[in-house]
């Protein structure tokens, strides 16, 4: 297998495995925290299937993301996605930290919930900590998307068109992210995703 085609597998393998876990999302799951603890506690497998496959996402697509440095020649752009893979990486890691105080903190919050009438405030305020850190992850995969964009622009891979939309879509993402009016649309986490699986398919198509 050529290293290109391995770099874009594992690029869209990143954004596969988190649509695994991420189909089995359910709406309640987006109230405040003490209004979606009920619905935790009964969908136990449910949110263990999705925070587990989520987590193995985000191990993947930071490992092809710095695989991109391998593919590239010009050392401007090796430079360039070695930074934007250093900014993702450390947005996974606070995101995989949240991921494992929801997969493991939360259904304990419920069960104390379920048996007090109120989530212990110490999940609450872990709660607000776990929000921190996805916004964290959140605003440094649209900063890292747009920067892997720069990179493709100054040594083509793929269509330019990949490029620019790169960083126009990273850009704008990241603004829309900041502003409070419109930021629901900008947070769902499979837009982390979204780039590294184009310029994973773009790697696997040329």
């Amino acid at each position: 297998m050529a290293v290109d085609d391995l770099v874009g597998a594992v690029l869209v393998a990143g954004l596969v495995l988190f649509l695994v876990g991420a189909g089995a999302w359910r709406p309640t799951y987006d109230r405040p925290f003490p209004e979606t603890l009920s619905a935790i506690r009964r969908d136990r497998s449910r949110w263990r299937w999705i925070h587990v496959w989520m987590i193995a996402a985000m191990l993947t697509t930071p490992a092809g993301f710095a695989a991109t440095v391998v593919v590239l020649d010009r050392p401007t752009a090796r430079a360039l996605a070695l930074m934007g893979a250093v900014v993702y990486a450390l947005g996974a890691v606070c995101w995989i930290a949240s991921l494992t105080f929801r997969l493991t903190v939360v259904p304990w919050a419920a069960e104390v919930a379920a048996t007090t009438g109120s989530p212990p405030p110490s999940a609450t305020a872990l709660d607000r900590w776990a929000t921190w850190l996805y916004a964290v992850h959140m605003c440094g995969a649209y900063v890292a998307s747009a920067v892997l964009a720069i990179a493709a622009l100054t040594e083509p891979v793929g269509p330019s068109w990949l490029g620019w939309a790169g960083i126009v879509w990273g850009l704008s993402f990241l603004l829309g992210f900041l502003t409070p009016r419109v930021a629901v649309a900008f947070r769902p986490p499979f837009w982390a995703h979204a780039y590294t699986g184009a310029v994973g398919v773009a790697l696997l198509v040329t």
